[in-house]
């Protein structure tokens, strides 16, 4: 398997960059970054197959019908399109200040003992580093593990293990301090300066630590997993110190999941955990960059008072894989990365780009075309997109009319929809779709999320009673 997997990315070195169409910023004090995630790399993915329900291995079985060169919406992501997103980033912006890499590098499947084991997925984060180093040589690549940089998937334990060795030998050329380098070798985790911007710090977290999937230790017994949580505030208490600023990057996020009821993803006391962190030390977190999910999305975090303190942007996947999660209908997306801008004084993000590419018509013309999708502040109506911003716009969203088609509330709440799957889902958001998007953004916390979704449910109950009444009052004078 290894001469294979080093063929795909000889071949795929060799494709070089597609075709790409882009946006220039005009404001000034400017930087940019790229925010890249869940590459999913499916080694085995092979659109000649014969038989539908062999064409990649995650697809769980299910057939796979119209599969083509860039890959599929039921798999995950062939190298020809891994290849395709990193030289698109290059065409698009080829000199960014620095790039985030935030993990999930191998396939999604039901059978790993079969089509994964620890080789393999060395094998996958050496073959997508080995592309980010010849694509971009002199940029700083800051990077995360996701749950799927294991095997078994998720099951990623507190400490050294092999994955944390064999990564940092891989990563280690990018590492400028040391110490950073020693700290993830332990625990997964590690703080880092921007080598060009050496007050912007990079706190990278081992998320997987968190994950509710994640039973390699009893997360009930355990109140810090590594003590993360414990370094991380001593981190964070130190950039203050330093009138310094932080960016926080993972993998998995906190919160709720946008498209099913009640579905979270950290233990919920490690949720709170992390919540609270977030409210005492906002003041120098200027950004929170994380996925996961696959989907284009953020989340909010608020005061107790309810003044909107920080935003979490989680980047759409670059795999197209159709989720497999309980209650999610049509769960898929077209390949995405962000784009992000900054404020390199205040080291404030200002705006993003979202490029993707239309997987359907990119197999159609045996050609990847990246085209911007949309631009925030323009898209969304927006002066920048501070947590005051976002607050403000998922303010008119939460007050939209579903129905009311010309109404500029609805439009913002259709963009939002749309968006989330990278423009692979064009149904209309409905009022279900409405509440999912709304509590899953601006509620965090179980409490609140809860409190979120219940209030909808009343409020639905509230206005069929009316409609029951009005009905017998009508029917009773008549």
């Amino acid at each position: 398997m290894r001469l294979v997997v080093l063929s795909f990315f000889i071949w795929g070195s060799l494709a070089r960059s597609p075709s790409v169409t882009s946006v220039k910023s005009t404001r000034a004090n400017t930087g940019t970054f790229w925010h890249l995630s869940d590459l999913h790399l499916d080694f085995y993915y092979n659109s000649a197959a014969a038989d539908p329900s062999e064409v990649c291995p995650s697809s769980y079985g299910r057939k796979v019908e119209n599969a083509g060169p860039y890959g599929n919406y039921r798999c995950d992501a062939p190298w020809k399109l891994i290849n395709s997103t990193v030289y698109a980033m290059k065409e698009i912006n080829s000199n960014p200040d620095f790039i985030l890499w935030t993990g999930d590098d191998t396939l999604h499947t039901n059978d790993q003992d079969k089509y994964l084991s620890p080789q393999l997925v060395v094998e996958a984060i050496k073959n997508i580093t080995d592309l980010l180093n010849e694509v971009f040589p002199d940029t700083a690549i800051l990077s995360s593990l996701g749950n799927h940089d294991y095997h078994p998937k998720s099951q990623l334990p507190i400490g050294p293990s092999w994955l944390l060795n064999e990564t940092a030998d891989l990563w280690a050329p990018w590492f400028t301090d040391q110490s950073a380098l020693d700290t993830f070798r332990e625990n997964g985790f590690y703080r880092m300066s921007v080598t060009a911007h050496s007050d912007l710090n990079i706190i990278s977290l081992n998320t997987p630590l968190l994950y509710t999937s994640n039973k390699a230790f009893n997360a009930s017994a355990v109140e810090d997993p590594g003590g993360q949580f414990k370094w991380l505030e001593e981190s964070l208490q130190n950039i203050r110190d330093l009138k310094q600023t932080a960016y926080l990057i993972g993998h998995v996020p906190p919160g709720y999941y946008e498209l099913v009821d009640y579905k979270h993803w950290y233990y919920l006391q490690y949720n709170e955990k992390y919540i609270n962190v977030i409210k005492k030390y906002s003041d120098v977190i200027s950004g929170q960059f994380f996925a996961h999910q696959h989907s284009d999305t953020f989340r909010l975090f608020y005061s107790d008072s309810g003044a909107p303190l920080s935003v979490m942007w989680l980047a759409p996947g670059v795999t197209p894989w159709m989720t497999t999660l309980q209650g999610v209908n049509n769960g898929s997306n077209n390949p995405g990365i962000r784009l992000f801008e900054f404020d390199t004084v205040t080291f404030t993000p200002t705006d993003y780009e979202v490029y993707y590419l239309d997987l359907y018509k990119a197999n159609s013309d045996n050609m990847a075309t990246w085209k911007l999708e949309y631009r925030a502040t323009e898209d969304y109506k927006i002066s920048d997109i501070s947590p005051t911003s976002m607050d403000k716009f998922m303010k008119a969203v939460a007050s939209a009319d579903p129905g009311c088609e010309s109404c500029e509330s609805n439009i913002m709440l259709q963009k939002l929809s749309l968006y989330n799957s990278v423009s692979y889902n064009t149904a209309h958001c409905d009022k279900t779709c409405q509440t999912n998007q709304v509590c899953a953004i601006t509620e965090v916390s179980e409490s609140g999320h809860d409190k979120c979704l219940r209030g909808a449910a009343d409020k639905v109950k509230q206005t069929i009673a009316m409609m029951v009444v009005i009905f017998l009052c009508f029917f009773i004078s008549s």
